[in-house]
């Protein structure tokens, strides 16, 4: 018990920070950034992942806490460390959300590895890890796994065709339409093209090559692409 509560007391701001205190501090934001990390890893879906965001995830942890310890050993180091945080401009675009919260958890588990509270980071960065376990397996957000995207370029006259929607009908349970984009360049014969995306839900998960094939024959649509899993949607 005593050691739990010793894990759960935070480092004294007015004494200063021994060697030995340090190192527990900054072994600690590593296991706890590499804890983020790993999780993040394994519960990431798409094409946007980055070694080197993992990686930064695990230096964000250390370099928080060594920060943290520095303010704790002495107030007014608190101000330098402002001052030099104004002066870096960081250029990275997070793109993800999800991305954004890693960081943020990243940079408090370090913090408070660095204040002191080694406990709180390693319960903080275990309970958030499990909610990010979950909403990962309960696939909590997603959209149904048969959902598709539909992206081709087809004449205006023919997508207006009654046809066309009948034959969307036979192969998919839900249609809707995503964008109808008029390209700029005519087709070969001087008519109006349309780039148009469609998102489906198909009777059969494997009805996908028939469909394009479909299309191709009986409309003669070109630069068909049939997304068929939903996570990568952002690349289309």
């Amino acid at each position: 018990m005593s050691l739990f509560e010793e894990l759960f007391q935070p480092v004294s701001a007015g004494q200063n920070q021994l060697a030995e205190q340090l190192v527990l501090a900054l072994l600690v934001a590593f296991v706890v950034g590499q804890l983020n990390a790993w999780c993040y890893k394994w519960t990431h879906r798409g094409l946007s992942y980055s070694r080197t965001f993992t990686q930064a995830l695990v230096l964000i942890s250390v370099v928080a806490a060594l920060s943290m310890s520095l303010v704790a050993s002495r107030s007014l180091v608190a101000v330098g460390l402002l001052g030099g945080f104004a002066i870096i401009r960081f250029r990275t675009v997070v793109r993800d959300a999800r991305d954004t919260a890693y960081v943020f958890l990243c940079l408090i588990c370090g913090m408070a590895a660095g204040f002191g509270f080694y406990g709180t980071a390693l319960a903080g960065a275990g309970i958030a890890n499990l909610v990010g376990i979950y909403l990962h397996l309960s696939e909590f957000g997603a959209w149904h796994a048969s959902d598709n995207l539909l992206r081709f370029q087809i004449e205006a006259a023919a997508l207006t065709s009654a046809g066309f929607e009948a034959l969307l009908r036979r192969f998919c349970r839900r249609v809707s339409v995503v964008s109808v984009d008029e390209s700029a360049v005519p087709g070969e014969d001087g008519r109006p093209v349309c780039q148009c995306a469609y998102r489906l839900r198909l009777r059969d998960p494997h009805l996908g090559p028939d469909l394009v094939a479909a299309l191709k024959q009986t409309f003669h649509v070109e630069a068909v692409h049939l997304l068929v899993e939903q996570q990568y949607e952002e690349v289309a």
